[in-house]
């Protein structure tokens, strides 16, 4: 009896040590997997409160100053091109194509360069005063976004003039991005991933900049807007190869089928992508924030949202 008793102990003990062994094993690999996954509850709460903020109106306020800011921008490159149109005709055609989006613009404004000199520094100073003038909506456009995202108290814009400059230089070094990745997509394929690489880290870089004259709660470093930065690097890029093999073609033909108005709509949609995308980017980069120093911490009070608002 005490032998089958010795080995039913043992027979336990292997049982109790296997099952142990499983559970081990299981919690390991739950820890791989959320270690794995850790980003996308991040994301999801990230998600939730761009909605309860409103971020697709944030985005498409922004988005709509951006297109008058785009519309401005065309003017300038159509008057600027227009200074050596006369001796080389394609040569507009080809600058104002070469800006992407803000190509439509361009060419809008091709015939209205074309009337003589006079019509040519009118547009160039109009356009270079109209840049400023939504230059300086965009950016506080942008600040209301982080105002919401973070939150912090509402600031008045300090520098408005310069503020709208240094969006219209990140804008500008954003589209030489864009045109030197598809030069170097269109002379060399072999380097298309490479060049794919090169524009994320271009526009991380531009968005991380942005992000850090943007407002932003005390204490708030370069490693706390690098999530959000990168997320702008990857968006933008999924935009710029949506726009070069789905909207190139829209533009083409939306004035032929439905005239000024269609072109408008699809720049439109472009520009609500770029809007969206860095949108959510303020929403993660203040999510991670707030659950790195408390994870337990709940949302802010509604007061600093409507005083941002108004």
């Amino acid at each position: 009896m005490a032998f089958v008793a010795t080995n039913s102990v043992k027979r336990s003990d292997r049982a109790r040590a296997r099952v142990q062994g499983v559970r081990a094993a299981g919690e390991r690999r739950f820890e791989e997997t959320r270690e794995r996954t850790r980003w996308l509850p991040l994301l999801i709460e990230s998600f939730e409160r761009e909605q309860r903020s409103g971020a697709a109106l944030l985005a498409g306020g922004l988005a709509y100053r951006l297109f008058f800011w785009l519309v401005s921008f065309g003017l300038v490159v159509a008057a600027a091109a227009s200074f050596w149109e006369r001796s080389d005709k394609a040569s507009l055609t080809h600058a104002a194509k070469s800006f992407g989006l803000s190509g439509v613009a361009a060419r809008s404004a091709v015939s209205a360069v074309e009337d003589g000199s006079h019509s040519r520094w009118y547009l160039l100073v109009s356009g270079i005063v109209l840049i400023t003038y939504f230059g300086v909506g965009a950016v506080r456009a942008l600040r209301v976004t982080a105002f919401i995202a973070w939150p912090v108290k509402p600031a008045r814009l300090h520098r408005p003039i310069r503020a709208s400059a240094v969006f219209t230089a990140l804008f500008v070094l954003g589209f030489g991005i864009t045109m030197l990745a598809s030069w170097e997509r269109h002379h060399s394929a072999g380097l298309g991933l490479a060049t794919t690489i090169a524009g994320i880290a271009g526009y991380a870089a531009l968005a991380l900049l942005a992000f850090h004259l943007l407002p932003r709660p005390e204490g708030t470093g370069w490693r706390d807007l690098l999530p959000g930065a990168l997320l702008v690097g990857v968006g933008l890029a999924a935009i710029h190869v949506f726009v070069v093999y789905y909207l190139s073609d829209k533009l083409e033909r939306s004035p032929k089928l439905y005239g000024v108005l269609g072109a408008s709509t699809v720049v439109l949609l472009g520009l609500f992508l770029i809007a969206r995308v860095a949108v959510a980017a303020m929403f993660f980069n203040a999510t991670i924030k707030r659950r790195r120093i408390s994870p337990d911490r709940g949302d802010e009070s509604d007061a600093l949202r409507a005083d941002a608002v108004a």
